[in-house]
């Protein structure tokens, strides 16, 4: 099945405002979704970070589209990713505990009343291929569904092992009429190794040293000594973007290997971010703050060579719809995201849509995010927390007790769209962790 003329791949190209003088008679294209665990946006330099962290990346936000305010549905793994595969909320699919979480022999799977990202391009004339290296993205909780190619790997595998299960495919992905790929990777995730040469220029041996005698630890147990140190606790950053620069380094390799960029539709994003004390936790799935859930998003289309910036809260719900839109493919009724598309709507800055995220592990958390406010909303001990994130971008300044119009407004509309929100039958299935499993978990820090 084709989607597209050569006439409307041109003007939509123009239309997006990149059409370079290399050939487009190709009316089909190849789609590549990395997305890479526990990666908070302003420690990429595209992003204006002050190391540079992530070079191969940034060439592609150099022909692309880079959002410079995406939301992620939740602080965590797989809420998050369910919501980018299915465009509804956690709230909706409903799958949001962990492996590890209590009690480990039921989870919630994906419900057969929605459809994956994977489902709609597979029936739509993609070969598909996925490859994740997160304990919790496996066939058990419904991650396979749509793949032809699905690799699950169960121990704790860097970049250099997810590379190497996407080239068994070699022959297979050069083959296809037209493929989709999705990669996770996992290397920015608790605990940070020091990569080498990255690490020699952020942080010095006497810090490493000292960190790795402590590398057994438990972030609850690591963290007085961050506190009352803040240069281990800037060697600890030092090492998280050590893991930025690795795993940015085999993306490089990755789109090279397979001439990703000559007629590919590449998306680059993560689940979530990451925290170092800014709010007194470490790591993610504590809270809904920035650090947590503000990640990247950068969007390259083929032969497309003009950097775009947008502005315009964007959300990994919206991910989905727009893959479909720019396909030509009917939208599945379950969608709650909104397309990117068209670019004048991208770069209106008048406009908005609410953008929200969601925390139900320990703590049930919910957020609606507009360009100038954040309000939170705690429903275990029913406290609020207001920000205005224009003038306060950390999110330090709680103004419940002084803004209350604006409390009043956010809250209503937040408890009218959890009250309307659909959600989706439950399945339970029994889940069993194997020894490989527990132990992965171990050195991610979820487990003792």
């Amino acid at each position: 099945m084709k989607f597209f003329t050569v006439s409307s791949l041109v003007l939509f190209i123009l239309f997006i405002g990149g059409c370079s003088s290399q050939d487009t008679s190709q009316d089909d294209f190849n789609i590549v979704l990395i997305t890479i665990d526990a990666l908070r946006a302003d420690h990429l330099s595209c992003y204006g970070y002050e190391r540079k962290t992530t070079p191969n990346i940034d060439r592609i936000a150099e022909q692309g589209i880079l959002f410079k305010n995406v939301i992620a549905p939740s602080s965590w793994t797989v809420p998050s990713m369910a919501s980018l595969f299915t465009s509804v909320y956690p709230s909706n699919h409903r799958v949001t505990e962990s492996i590890f979480y209590k009690p480990a022999e039921e989870k919630h799977i994906l419900s057969k009343e929605l459809t994956t990202l994977t489902e709609i391009l597979k029936a739509n004339g993609y070969t598909t291929f996925g490859v994740s290296s997160n304990v919790n993205l496996d066939e058990k909780r419904g991650f396979k569904r749509g793949f032809d190619y699905f690799k699950h790997l169960k121990k704790l595998s860097i970049a250099p092992l997810v590379n190497k299960s996407v080239c068994l495919w070699e022959d297979e992905i050069k083959n296809s009429n037209k493929f989709f790929l999705w990669v996770h990777y996992i290397d920015p995730h608790f605990p940070y190794y020091a990569k080498n040469p990255w690490i020699e220029q952020y942080t010095t041996k006497e810090l490493i040293l000292k960190l790795n005698s402590q590398k057994k630890l438990s972030l609850k147990k690591l963290m007085p000594a961050l506190k009352q140190n803040p240069r281990l606790l800037a060697s600890l950053i030092a090492h998280y973007d050590s893991e930025i620069n690795f795993v940015d380094n085999h993306i490089g390799e990755l789109i090279q290997r397979f001439e990703l960029s000559k007629n590919t539709f590449i998306i680059i994003t993560a689940d979530h971010g990451e925290e170092f004390l800014e709010h007194d936790h470490l790591a993610h799935g504590h809270n809904l703050y920035k650090e947590t859930i503000h990640i990247p998003l950068i969007a390259k289309l083929p032969y497309n060579t003009k950097k775009e910036m947008v502005e315009r809260h964007v959300n990994l719900v919206d991910i989905m719809p727009s893959i479909l839109q720019i396909l030509n493919i009917k939208q599945p009724e379950q969608t709650l995201g909104k397309s990117f598309w068209p670019k004048e709507k991208l770069l209106k800055t008048n406009t908005f849509d609410y953008s929200y995220s969601e925390l139900d592990l320990e703590n049930s958390l919910k957020s609606i995010i507009t360009p100038k406010w954040k309000y939170i909303y705690d429903y275990v001990d029913k406290t609020e927390y207001l920000y205005h994130i224009k003038s306060d971008s950390c999110e330090q300044n709680n103004l419940v007790d002084t803004k209350t119009a604006q409390l009043d407004k956010l809250r209503e509309h937040l408890f009218q769209w959890v009250s309307a929100s659909k959600q989706y039958p439950k399945k339970i299935r029994p889940v069993q962790i194997s020894p490989e499993e527990k132990e992965k978990l171990k050195e991610l820090g979820y487990i003792q």
